[in-house]
């Protein structure tokens, strides 16, 4: 076990802002941070950071605590493995006894563990027949003619599938189990049961998920004019989701993050051309069209997106139909145009490393000035019929901009190319303007719980509660806010919370507070250990106080529980007693008990109306 003062330096040398940053891109708003939470997937940012107490908490989904809960929650990772990541990931030092205690243990899924190990046993052997035989020197003669650096292709551990069948045998040799071959995804099964393997005669790029774990294969033939599908990927299985995956996504997120901002190209190669360059923030999707999920991961990340795609048509398509996915976020959008009919790998390959890192942070559009160039393909602006279609078409578009300088500036670009009368092309963009503010205001009422700031719901979502509830939620806060108000709250002979939970978690406190001169949130959750009523801290620690609590107040909030309380513990013990005489099948009894159990609830709304 780690000592308790080991874990106490890392914890107060620790801004949980910087270890969340890392994974969540932070806007401060109040007294808080908020993000997109990446528990979940949502469009509104409701994952909430608070400095001063060094806790998290998403309003949503209900997870929160302090630094070592928020990575146990993202990386699966048990308690101890948390205190060593956090400190590894702020450079705290740790005596090395305490490494080599925790460094075996794994709170990973068993069976994503043992896909994960298998997919690396088989990066080793692609990476060792690229770099090191025969067979795979033409492959590895083919990136070096792509321009790839042994560097680059050893940090992207690059490998070779030869036509022979050899991953099963090499497994097989590694003491792997054939039901666990056949859930990787490594292997074709044919019908007499035998596994033959999926990737042959393919140069092998690894794919890893957002903290660096082997999850799966993308396979690229060598051949341009192969009958077969130029890449290869795995199939769905346990830890592979192509839906949700991005090519270089953990080794790009820091710089990602740094510079607020993602490049995101169309294949593998333009990223990895990227990267030798000294531009590493690149990332692209599985082969398919962006997903809702790799959006939510993009803005979980980034407030910016700049998207690389090729200059040739199909490329100019393609870059049309991600600004219009993107679109739809609050995301900071740009086109980065390449050369007409040239892709990112081929730029760097004709004019250098240095002229392509230079060209990805000077060709930077506007999503407008791409669109405006984009409505114009195959229309003959000559033609008046082409010609009103191009200009409603880019008048929809320049109605979306919220800016009305910007919007005019469009409009005169419009006014002085087609020699028309601006104010027509004003009216007729005020058209579209009023159309997208009644779509904008249905769509509104439709999400309207979801929009604005998040409404904070303490302890429970759902149900409704008590003034007893709320005055116990409340009086918790303030005696944790405050030193006097926990000595004032002490003073009172007799008082106990109504609630199991909260007395509970009070006599905790008490502990606590008896061996710690200072109260300290993030201290008190680990103290606490059980996750339930950590998750109750969490809420009573957020909820919408002032920070300047007062003994009137918290003498309220006793009056409340003190003379209110009954009926809840009635109400509780006659629910215990409905639930016995339902068990016992005695009619009479529960009819007796849900009569009596009315009459209370009747009582207790009228005291909660009062």
């Amino acid at each position: 076990m780690i000592p308790e003062e080991v874990i106490d330096q890392i914890r107060n040398e620790t801004n949980i802002a910087d270890v969340v940053g890392q994974f969540v891109s932070l806007k401060k708003s109040g007294s808080n941070l908020f993000g997109i939470c990446p528990f979940h997937n949502e469009n509104t940012a409701s994952f909430s950071v608070n400095e001063q107490k060094q806790i998290f908490h998403c309003f949503s989904c209900g997870r929160g605590g302090n630094v070592f809960k928020f990575m146990m929650e993202l990386e699966n990772l048990s308690y101890p493995e948390a205190v060593m990541r956090v400190a590894d990931m702020q450079g705290i030092e740790i005596p090395d006894q305490y490494k080599h205690s925790n460094k075996a243990k794994s709170n990973i899924n068993p069976v994503e563990k043992k896909l994960i190990d298998m997919h690396e046993l088989a990066t080793e052997l692609y990476s060792h027949i690229l770099m090191n035989t025969e067979v795979g020197q033409p492959a590895l003669d083919y990136l070096h003619e792509r321009g790839l650096t042994d560097d680059t292709i050893k940090f992207y551990r690059l490998g070779f599938a030869p036509k022979e069948q050899i991953l099963n045998k090499f497994l097989e040799n590694k003491k792997v189990q054939y039901d666990d071959m056949r859930k990787s995804g490594l292997f074709i099964e044919t019908d007499d049961g035998k596994l033959r393997d999926r990737f042959f005669d393919r140069i092998m790029f690894p794919i890893k998920n957002e903290f660096g774990n082997l999850i799966g294969f993308s396979g690229r033939v060598m051949d341009k004019n192969a009958s077969t599908a130029k890449y290869l990927n795995s199939p769905e299985t346990d830890i592979f989701n192509k839906r949700k995956v991005l090519f270089n996504l953990s080794d790009a997120k820091t710089t990602i993050q740094k510079q607020k901002n993602v490049i995101l190209f169309e294949g593998f190669m333009d990223v990895i051309s990227a990267y030798q360059s000294g531009v590493t923030n690149g990332i692209a999707s599985m082969g398919t069209s962006l997903t809702t999920e790799q959006i939510a991961t993009i803005k979980r990340l980034t407030p910016s997106v700049s998207v690389c795609y090729d200059g040739d048509a199909p490329g100019q398509n393609a870059i049309n139909r991600a600004l219009s996915l993107l679109g739809n976020t609050d995301l900071s959008l740009g086109v980065i145009q390449m050369p007409e009919g040239i892709d990112p790998d081929e730029y760097r390959k004709q004019y250098g490393e240095e002229k392509f890192a230079s060209y990805m942070h000077s060709a930077y559009e506007s999503p407008l000035s791409f669109k405006m160039r984009y409505f114009k393909l195959n229309r003959n602006l000559d033609n008046e019929t082409d010609q009103i279609s191009y200009i409603n078409d880019v008048l929809q578009e320049v109605a979306k901009i919220s800016d009305p300088l910007e919007r005019d500036i469009y409009v005169n670009q419009l006014s002085d190319q087609f020699n028309l009368n601006k104010l027509d092309l004003t009216n007729r963009m005020n058209t579209y303007i009023q159309k997208n503010n009644v779509n904008k205001s249905i769509q509104k009422s439709r999400d309207e719980p979801q929009q604005g700031h998040p409404v904070i719901q303490p302890i429970d979502n759902v149900r409704s509660h008590s003034k007893v509830e709320l005055a116990e939620l409340y009086l918790f806060n303030r005696i944790l806010m405050s030193r006097e108000m926990w000595q004032h709250l002490m003073s009172k002979d007799g008082f106990s919370f109504v609630d199991d939970d909260f007395q509970l978690l009070y006599t905790l406190a008490q502990g606590y507070m008896a061996t710690h001169d200072e109260y300290k949130s993030a201290e008190f959750q680990d103290f606490i250990k059980e996750e339930k009523l950590q998750n109750m801290l969490i809420n009573i620690e957020m909820l919408p106080l002032s920070d300047s609590p007062n003994k009137e107040e918290v003498d309220d909030y006793v009056n409340i529980i003190m003379n209110e309380a009954p009926i809840d513990v009635q109400l509780k013990n006659k629910q215990a007693e409905l639930n016995d005489a339902k068990k016992l099948g005695d009619v009479d009894k529960q009819t007796e008990l849900a009569m009596e159990i009315i009459k209370l609830q009747r009582q207790k709304q009228l005291n909660d109306r009062s």
